[in-house]
């Protein structure tokens, strides 16, 4: 992310070593379904081949994706995909792999979900507990998304928009979900800003939000949250990007 507000939600594995350009080939690959679930990899000699590693680079990773629930590894046997079920899909990683293969309309409405249920009362808590320092960071990321010259900025400004308000609950069980839905928030957010024409369209409704956090109105900022949500929501709905249940 290139704003200064959301720095430190990204995913683990960037693939900037070749540690963790092993982990990410491999995770895209489970999670895109060129490792379908249920099967077997191929053994280490071919995905070593495949991947152009050693073996014990290999092996790292693939302890890295057991421990997110991708995959696990039996004696004599070899290591397979686990169900989709099994994945750890509150993981940074797997969420940035699962949107770079192509979200599909389901996990959409799945993300539309939960940010329904947390973000409206994150705001209201924020409107309560958020510190001066906390809401200057909120402004900073209005402020740039105010500013923002095209979509990417947008949606990096709006990412932070979203993380300071998570932020500002102070709630420390909540804090780490701007770090866990970042990519995932950010694919999203790109998609809804591109699909209203005006990326910067739903502007008016963020200063709403704002408004009500920095007055310590904890009602009007769950309410405003909650109708911009939904204005999303109906946007990705025109656009049939989300699927009904």
């Amino acid at each position: 992310m290139r704003s200064p507000t959301n720095q430190s939600v990204s995913a683990t594995y960037s693939g900037r070593n070749l540690h963790g350009q092993v982990v990410k080939s491999l995770g895209h690959g489970v999670v895109g379904g060129a490792y379908p679930a249920g099967e077997l990899l191929p053994n280490e000699e071919v995905l070593c081949r495949t991947l152009d590693v050693s073996r014990t680079a290999l092996r790292e990773a693939i302890k890295v994706l057991a421990a997110k629930g991708l995959l696990e590894s039996r004696p004599r046997v070899g290591t397979w995909v686990r169900p989709q079920a099994s994945w750890n899909m509150l993981d940074p990683d797997v969420l940035s792999w699962r949107c770079a293969t192509g979200p599909d309309a389901q996990f959409m409405r799945h993300l539309t979900e939960m940010r329904e249920i947390i973000e409206p009362a994150a705001a209201a808590l924020a409107a309560r507990s958020r510190r001066p320092d906390q809401l200057a960071v909120l402004e900073e990321a209005f402020h740039a998304m105010e500013s923002a010259r095209n979509v990417n900025e947008w949606v990096d400004a709006d990412v932070a928009f979203h993380s300071a308000i998570l932020q500002a609950t102070n709630n420390p069980l909540l804090v780490p979900l701007a770090a866990i839905i970042s990519s995932a928030l950010e694919a999203l957010l790109g998609i809804s800003a591109r699909k209203a024409g005006d990326f910067n369209e739903a502007l008016p409704d963020h200063r709403k939000v704002l408004d009500a956090i920095r007055a310590g109105d904890a009602q009007r900022a769950l309410h405003r949250m909650s109708v911009m949500l939904s204005d999303t929501r109906d946007l990705m709905q025109r656009s049939a990007m989300l699927s009904e249940p």
